[in-house]
């Protein structure tokens, strides 16, 4: 079975001015990784597509309901997501490569930086999907994960 995923952050109120969320019922599963989760959440439940949303808070959301990270397992995948303030990632990603290094994690997703990045360090892959907002790019991205068998067959920025 394959699983298509998309990967969100940092929207800050324009979650619809993606153009890749309108079409949610091609995607397995919708990871959101914070600030605009207010919004995101009605958005993707005027979708009907709650079952598909998995999702923390970022520092800018008034949701202490809402998880600050999560460790998620898709098809034997182990992702860590979080929306990175509380590991630093504005300073340094050593505190969240630790972290992933720690829990044995394939993949940490965060946010926060609004800079799209994505590389591996060792066996972990280290991904921000971007912003709407981008700092220091000239592009606004998201993130796109596909998972087949186990196996990562796609983690890349969806531009816009």
């Amino acid at each position: 079975m394959s699983f298509k995923i998309l990967i969100i952050s940092d929207t800050h109120g324009s979650f619809k001015e993606i153009p890749y969320v309108y079409n949610l019922n091609e995607y397995s599963n919708i990871l959101y990784l914070g600030d605009g989760f207010d919004e995101a959440y009605s958005f993707v439940s005027r979708k009907n597509s709650l079952d598909k949303f998995i999702y923390v808070s970022g520092n800018c959301d008034n949701a202490p309901e809402v998880p600050r990270k999560r460790f998620i397992n898709i098809d034997g995948i182990k992702i860590f997501m979080t929306h990175g303030d509380l590991y630093d990632v504005k300073t340094s990603y050593d505190k969240i490569i630790k972290h992933g290094f720690d829990i044995k994690a394939d993949i940490i997703m965060f946010g926060h930086t609004h800079y799209a990045e994505n590389f591996q360090v060792d066996n972990l892959r280290v991904f921000n999907p971007g912003s709407i907002f981008p700092r220091k790019r000239d592009f606004a991205s998201i993130g796109y994960l596909e998972i087949n068998n186990g196996q990562i067959i796609e983690l890349e920025h969806l531009k816009f």
